[in-house]
């Protein structure tokens, strides 16, 4: 793993010791940082040195003080991804304005999603570009190049957890999109599919929420405090469960232990209706299609309880 440390040194403003001598002031910035086991080996406190760490994890037990970076929204959003698209901060004139916020908008103000495709789709012709929101309304990758670049880079967040964590991370992806998991459905899967107890199963979800693979959500209307899984929720972003389910989906459709449609659809994916002569190996199936009948539907064979 590559690590980037700055150590920026301003000799002009400094503090004096307990022997008057003059120690300058010191500002190290650890940037892409993973692992609570690395930071601990390079954290050291020196008079005048204070420390800035840049990552996905929050790290309690070495920092109090923590600042979360929030999504890109609006102009931010427009004017980091038409850097990448364009070379420019603004849309160009040439461009088709209400398409470039279209896509803007499907990245949800991700920085690394809206930097990949950006990029992605520079000097590509418009159909290029009207190609790319149809997939990406879909929950597809635009390209194999978006996919490979944007996902295996956020992969790098679930390397760091424990096989049992990540299993729990990945069952996320069989919620659909934009809406608010009741913690107590989570919970509930949790404990009947990994074989955990409720504490073991709430402290797997406040991990996932330190290393920033999900948000807590509160009820407003429950107050300070908590006193019930019904007054929590968790919400995830797009790209993350997008992630989970691209993560979960590597092997063969039958051997899958989640069978996950990505998207709401008319019907059943394809896919699944091709390998239906061959028994699925899968322990959660998430099915969310519009308006079906009977005759829609195929026989799907799973195992038993």
């Amino acid at each position: 793993m590559e690590w980037v440390v700055w150590a920026m040194i301003w000799s002009q403003i400094g503090i004096f010791n307990l022997n008057g001598e003059l120690v300058p002031r010191t500002l190290i910035v650890l940037d892409d940082v993973w692992s609570l086991k690395v930071l601990e080996q390079l954290i050291f406190k020196v008079a005048g040195c204070k420390t800035l760490v840049v990552s996905r994890f929050k790290f309690p037990t070495v920092f109090k003080a923590t600042y979360n970076v929030e999504l890109l929204r609006g102009d931010e959003a427009i004017s980091l991804f038409c850097h990448s698209a364009f070379g420019k901060t603004s849309i160009p004139p040439a461009a088709d304005s209400n398409l470039v916020k279209q896509i803007v908008d499907e990245c949800k103000g991700l920085p690394l999603a809206l930097k990949v495709i950006g990029a992605s789709l520079r000097d590509q012709p418009e159909i290029c570009w009207a190609s790319a929101k149809k997939r990406l309304s879909k929950g597809e990758p635009i390209c194999e190049s978006h996919e490979s670049k944007l996902l295996d880079r956020m992969a790098i967040s679930t390397q760091f957890l424990s096989k049992k964590v990540r299993e729990c991370f990945f069952d996320l992806g069989s919620f659909p999109e934009d809406k608010k998991i009741p913690l107590d459905v989570l919970i509930n899967v949790w404990v009947e599919i990994h074989d955990l107890d409720d504490e073991e199963a709430f402290a797997i979800l406040v991990e996932l929420s330190d290393k920033n693979l999900l948000t807590l959500v509160r009820d407003a209307r429950a107050g300070d405090k908590y006193s019930s899984y019904y007054e929590i929720g968790v919400m995830q972003h797009d790209v993350l469960r997008d992630l989970a389910i691209h993560l979960s989906s590597r092997e063969d459709v039958n051997e899958c232990k989640r069978l996950l449609m990505p998207r709401r659809e008319e019907q059943l994916p394809r896919e699944w209706e091709r390998n239906a002569d061959r028994p699925f190996n899968a322990q959660i199936v998430s099915i969310h299609t519009g308006e079906m009948k009977e005759m829609d539907w195929f026989r799907m064979d799973f195992p038993e309880g």
